[in-house]
């Protein structure tokens, strides 16, 4: 982890720890209690069915001619997720571990490819979700600092798609650039595997050419992103909110938004806390019940990726011992 990183880290836990004294740290626990482990558990089997979309969004996004089968990129996605939360710390962590569930037969670049594609259809179908939301708020609360803080949020999310697109020409040599990178840091690492002669210019340009299937992808990563609010419904309800799914839309898309600050914070650790926390506030949601929301989110998150981590480890174990007998 990089001194910036660090830094970053620090300060957020700082703010998260902050955040906690100001709701009240018996409150929160009061609230948190109201969920238990098995809904914790309720919550963690509802998110199951948002990942698999993903895996499916991303299987589209990899062309005609995909590096794997349609659950290996299930399995991926899952692995891809896992890793990003928990290995917050490692640079491009969960693209990596996704990218290598991926392609573990070959086609490792093929993947990479795939990945950054999917990446952008997913960063790009936040925006209309996103805007949902400040519609939504617009609609109930008119010209408050989150509708500001949110306009702010979703026009820097809009720059970085737009000089994405604009820049799709040069992302091929932004790839083959990070995946030397990852060569030189960790030479062990068989990245590219079985596809190191692959033309990456030529199969981005391929894949930008089908655009029904782009266009599918992106419907499936916007379709995934309302999901969330229905999520965030659940969460508010089992801690004994009673909103509705425009209060809950508004709530969950601020959060998604806003978390666009945290972009430089490993798991934007205090940003995530803080937007739960000035969301909640615009429909009276205490600050205790809006920091046992976000924690149950972390919760949710850590449970799956560690029981994907787990069988993604007891794999390798395995498929090494093999190798070690034959």
């Amino acid at each position: 982890m990089s001194r910036g990183s660090a830094i970053a880290l620090m300060i957020g836990a700082a703010a998260a720890g902050v955040a906690v004294v100001y709701a009240g740290s018996g409150a929160v626990a009061q609230a948190l209690e109201r969920l238990h482990w098995g809904g914790l558990m309720t919550l963690a089997f509802l998110h199951l069915p948002v990942v698999v979309l993903m895996g499916f969004a991303w299987r589209l996004a990899a062309g005609d001619r995909p590096p794997a089968s349609t659950s290996r990129f299930l399995w991926a996605r899952f692995v891809r997720d896992a890793a990003g939360e928990a290995l917050p710390f490692l640079y491009l962590g969960g693209l990596l571990f996704g990218v290598r569930a991926l392609g573990r037969g070959g086609r490792m670049s093929l993947s990479a490819v795939s990945a950054c594609i999917d990446g952008v259809m997913e960063l790009a179908a936040k925006l209309p979700y996103v805007l949902a939301a400040l519609l939504t708020l617009l609609a109930m609360r008119p010209q408050t600092h989150v509708t500001r803080l949110l306009s702010v949020a979703l026009a820097a999310t809009g720059v970085i798609v737009t000089g994405l697109v604009i820049a799709r020409r040069s992302l091929p040599t932004s790839l083959g650039a990070m995946v030397r990178a990852i060569n030189y840091r960790w030479p062990a690492l068989p990245f590219l595997g079985g596809d190191a002669g692959l033309d990456v210019q030529a199969c981005f340009e391929r894949i930008l050419h089908q655009r029904t299937r782009l266009w599918s992808a992106f419907a499936l990563h916007f379709g995934c992103w309302c999901l969330g609010a229905g999520e965030a419904w659940v969460t508010f309800r089992m801690l004994g909110l009673d909103l509705t799914l425009s209060h809950a839309l508004a709530i969950d898309g601020a959060v998604v938004g806003l978390r666009t600050f945290g972009f430089l914070v490993p798991a934007a650790a205090g940003v995530q806390e803080l937007s739960y926390i000035l969301a909640g506030a615009m429909f009276g949601i205490p600050p205790a019940a809006a920091l046992a929301a976000s924690f149950a989110r972390r919760a949710r998150d850590l449970m799956l990726a560690v029981a994907t981590l787990s069988i993604a480890t007891i794999g390798d174990a395995r498929s090494a011992l093999l190798r070690f007998r034959y």
